[in-house]
């Protein structure tokens, strides 16, 4: 049996993932064990809680030939609760454990997705399984230069699962048999490496087998306490201030700090510190050089042996990233008396999701004061760059277009309906031929002198740069080659890094104008505010897309199952969650104020 990826090239694997869908694949293989059907069989109503450790959950791994629905409380005839479970019981070939952060990505996925308790968390054939690993494994080996091989399989994933628990965790080999679900303990030989006496004594006393080569012991988690910071937060402190201090709660740290840019890219300014106080770090220069630079230029995780910035200790430096946009960098500093041992793999993954968390909650915090704003700060940013397709097409053809909608269609991507004037759609089409992260022209409307179209964008854009800041779009047009955006930020927030990030995209960007301005009480937001809160991202988005792909139109501008098409969902799906968006719509208007059912409808 081969090695499986070590925790660098799997870490790497799982970061080059495109789509949230793609990555939760590398990880139900490469961290719960799943061969390649297995992993588009397993369904939300297969999670459940263990009763004693709370960092691992178990996931049940349906049969080969036991479809989704199998199982499912909704039999002709009317199952009993027991004839119910005992069916689920044989429809299951074993039990897996899984992380709780694994077990948390699938219910936020799920519930996203609108996925129901039998709907398959991969909704693919066991090929695409293959292909989504090959593509990714492909993408990882090109930006870690031949870290991760280009030729990773879902097999080689489940080797992954293997190693990880045998030579990094120590876990007892019956354990990760039945976990794997391997028919004999013959396929996990090459991970058992041989005991001396001493060794073999040890673990009979103890009553387990130690791991392989000899050493025994495991790893607990050293970031808990920034976790709980997160999760514990209130309104007294910023989550950039709250979280260093969880994290030197832990005797393994001694010092954590947050940095983030001051628009000059050679220097930084301390956002939140604990274990030393910010003169001390001013003095050591944590505001100019270090790997913190580096890993918010990079967006990788920095590790160093040791520097004046970190008193000689060894760190690790880690992006506070929310899709495309970075907010900063977390440090810490390991604490304890020399000789000090570096930081381990498994510790520089777990302070790297906690970076990955803590950008969430920076860019959340923002949607949320901006929610409940009286006033917002108005700004208006302006660009020409040729990265900006809307510039780049207007030029092209001396028209003006303008932005009506976005909708989002996974993790990567927003679909733009965009209303032209002074431009046919072919004309269209070829100008933004050949732009970066720009696909599937779509017509909707084509009018004597201009047309309506919806296209796919990946990756940056001006709208997309300043929404995963935290700021809401309200107009965005494009003429003469230059884009104009106007956008809300909460009152008093610091317009600064939103500058700072759109210029990062847009190297010519200008911030041109920023005002604080009331919010109307009749505003789109606040007429809104009462029905959006009702429905999940991907019904808001069927919703959106139906609407303004021109559904509802008569004639229609687009059948369901090109909407469905354009949103990359299959038509059953998108008529599941349009379905779904209508009923509450409609619930909210026909509702009375206290939005409450009436009593034969609870």
């Amino acid at each position: 049996m081969a090695d499986g990826l070590d925790a660098d090239a799997y870490d790497s694997l799982v970061t080059a993932a495109e789509t949230y869908r793609a990555a939760l694949v590398v990880r139900l293989g490469g961290e719960a064990g799943l061969r390649t059907g297995e992993i588009t069989r397993v369904a939300p109503r297969h999670l459940r809680e263990t009763e004693g450790d709370a960092d691992v959950s178990l996931l049940a791994v349906p049969a080969d030939g036991a479809g989704p629905n199998e199982g499912s409380e909704s039999g002709a005839g009317g199952d009993t609760k027991a004839e119910t479970a005992a069916r689920d019981r044989e429809a299951v070939a074993r039990e897996t454990a899984i992380p709780a952060s694994l077990a948390a990505e699938l219910r936020r996925y799920a519930e996203s997705a609108d996925l129901g308790e039998t709907e398959p968390f991969v909704d693919v054939s066991p090929r695409r399984v293959q292909m989504i690993v090959s593509e990714t494994a492909e993408r990882a080996a090109a930006r870690t230069d031949g870290l991760v091989d280009p030729d990773v399989t879902p097999r080689d994933l489940r080797r992954t699962f293997a190693r990880r628990l045998l030579v990094d965790r120590g876990v007892d080999p019956h354990a990760v048999r039945e976990a794997g679900g391997w028919e004999t303990m013959g396929t996990l030989d090459g991970y058992l490496g041989p005991l001396d006496g001493e060794a073999i004594a040890e673990a009979v006393a103890d009553g387990r087998a130690g791991p392989a080569g000899g050493s025994a012991g495991g790893s607990a988690p050293t970031a808990l306490g920034g976790f709980e910071a997160l999760a514990d937060g209130d309104d007294r402190s910023t989550p950039l201030a709250a979280v260093p201090e969880g994290v030197v709660e832990s005797d393994r740290w001694a010092e954590a700090w947050v940095v983030r840019g001051t628009g000059n890219r050679e220097r930084v300014e301390i956002a939140g510190a604990a274990g030393a106080d910010r003169g001390t770090l001013v003095d050591r220069g944590v505001t100019g050089d270090g790997p913190w630079l580096d890993a918010v230029e990079e967006g990788e995780p920095i590790a160093t042996e040791g520097l004046p910035a970190t008193a000689g200790r060894p760190g690790v430096a880690v992006p506070l990233r929310y899709r495309d946009v970075t907010h900063g960098a977390l440090c810490v500093v390991t604490g304890g008396d020399p000789p000090l041992p570096p930081v381990s793999p498994v510790e520089r993954r777990e302070i790297a999701a906690l970076g990955r968390c803590l950008g969430w909650a920076v860019t959340a915090r923002r949607w949320r004061d901006l929610l409940h704003s009286d006033t917002v700060t108005e700004v208006e940013f302006h660009t020409g760059d040729e990265g900006a397709f809307l510039a780049r097409a207007s030029a092209a053809l001396g028209c003006r277009i303008e932005l009506a909608s976005t909708v989002a269609v996974d993790d990567e991507a927003s679909r733009f309906y965009l209303s032209v004037e002074g431009a046919r759609p072919q004309a269209l089409a070829d100008a933004v031929a050949g732009a970066s992260g720009v696909s599937d022209l779509r017509v909707i409307e084509t009018r004597e002198n201009g047309c309506d179209v919806s296209a796919r964008v990946e990756g940056g854009s001006a709208v997309r740069t300043l929404t995963e800041h935290g700021a809401t779009v309200r107009d965005a047009t494009a003429e003469d080659g230059r884009v104009r955006v106007v956008a809300d930020l909460p009152e008093g927030a610091d317009v600064r890094p939103v500058a700072d990030g759109f210029r990062s995209a847009f190297s010519d960007a200008r911030l041109a104008s920023k005002e604080s301005v009331p919010r109307s009480p009749r505003s789109e937001d606040s007429l809104r505010e009462g029905v959006t809160d009702r429905f999940t991202d991907r019904q808001w988005a069927a919703l959106s897309a139906a609407y303004h792909g021109g559904y509802f139109d008569w004639p229609r501008g687009s059948t369901a199952e090109e909407v469905a098409d354009a949103m990359d969902v299959s038509s059953p799906t998108f008529h599941n969650h349009l379905r779904k968006a209508q009923r509450r719509l409609l619930d909210e208007l026909f509702e009375d104020g206290r939005r409450a059912r009436r009593p034969d409808q609870r």
